[in-house]
């Protein structure tokens, strides 16, 4: 049975720390090689721009999100908040979106670190703001409108119910005339009728031959 003698132990244990000193070293060289969020940004957030120069919103915004996912907590990685709710509030973005737009705006003007947007980020939330009051004021126009249509609708069908229902009452009233006349008629007949049975029977019997 070998065994280790205290040389060659403290020699296994001196490259076990060189090992390990040498690998901290890489890590950091490495590390101190990587390009820093603040050396990425400016380049990421020119080629966001230029996709969204031609329309192509999602990818931007999947340019911004992932830089952000990479570099969480930067300065820059906050400053896609403020990207992102610009080209969510362009017109011509079909997947733009008001709400989220607005939640960005949010996140970046509460947030305590360096900004680089802060008065346009104001005015953006504001005009927002005012966008959102808007399109609630539109929305309630759309409804009342919409119930007035249904109001006046049903009023059109209680009007022509209602001159319809007229129109039966007259031919009813005047089939009922036609009916009381003919009925009058009937009772003046068998009056007539009646007052010469009556004056009839009031004569008096003819006289009976006697032999």
């Amino acid at each position: 049975m070998s065994r280790v003698t205290p040389v060659a132990g403290l020699a296994r244990l001196a490259g076990v720390a060189a090992i390990a000193v040498m690998l901290g070293a890489c890590a950091a060289l490495k590390a101190s090689t990587a390009p820093s969020a603040e050396q990425q940004w400016p380049s990421t957030l020119s080629l966001a721009d230029a996709h969204a120069m031609r329309g192509e919103f999602d990818a931007a915004d999947s340019m911004l999100a992932a830089f952000a996912a990479r570099y969480p907590g930067s300065d820059e990685a906050l400053e896609t908040a403020y990207w992102r709710a610009v080209f969510k509030l362009d017109p011509t973005n079909r997947n733009g979106s008001l709400p989220t737009a607005l939640a960005e705006l949010d996140g970046y003007l509460a947030s305590n670190q360096r900004r680089d947007h802060i008065a346009e980020a104001t005015t953006l939330r504001r005009v927002g703001g005012q966008l959102t009051e808007l399109n609630k004021l539109a929305a309630d126009a759309l409804t009342q409108a919409q119930t007035a249509k249904v109001t006046a609708a049903t009023a059109t069908a209680v009007a022509v119910d209602a001159k319809e229902a007229k129109a039966a009452t007259v031919d009813a009233n005047a089939d009922a005339q036609v009916e009381i006349k003919r009925l009058k008629d009937e009772l003046a007949k068998a009056n007539a009728e009646l007052d010469r049975i009556r004056k009839r029977l009031s004569q008096p019997p003819p006289p009976k031959d006697r032999f």
